[in-house]
């Protein structure tokens, strides 16, 4: 069921992000974008009983496949690296805040804080 739900979240967020992109530009990466990931992959794993750090990691080897297909052969294999990883650990994030806390609303803002904070440190120092 992860790899559905994985798969799900990802169209669903590169929807979203294109709107987003579009009407507020790059900007919108620091804050917007990753929220709507972190809310279209635990929701999307909640919703089909999918596992949380599956349905991240799937999602983080979509993103790095559009990575490498959209990205000069060495950024691109690059962020395709850093995308399975971070969205792996995102993956954890959310799943041992699900665990102690059982809330999705806790569980999708704390990786959304940590999601930002990569967005911005990739977006100012890269």
């Amino acid at each position: 069921m992860f790899i559905f739900s994985g798969i799900f979240a990802a169209i669903f967020a590169y929807l979203c992000n294109k709107l987003i992109l579009k009407r507020f530009g790059g900007n919108s990466l620091v804050a917007f974008v990753p929220f709507i990931e972190e809310f279209a992959k635990t929701s999307a794993a909640i919703v089909v009983g999918g596992n949380l750090v599956g349905t991240h990691f799937i999602f983080g080897c979509i993103e790095g496949i559009y990575d490498i297909i959209t990205s000069s052969k060495k950024i691109g294999k690059l962020a395709a690296l850093a995308s399975v990883i971070s969205h792996s650990l995102f993956g954890f994030i959310t799943h041992i805040t699900y665990s102690k806390s059982s809330s999705i609303f806790l569980s999708i803002l704390l990786a959304w804080i940590f999601h930002s904070a990569w967005n911005w440190y990739i977006t100012k120092y890269l």
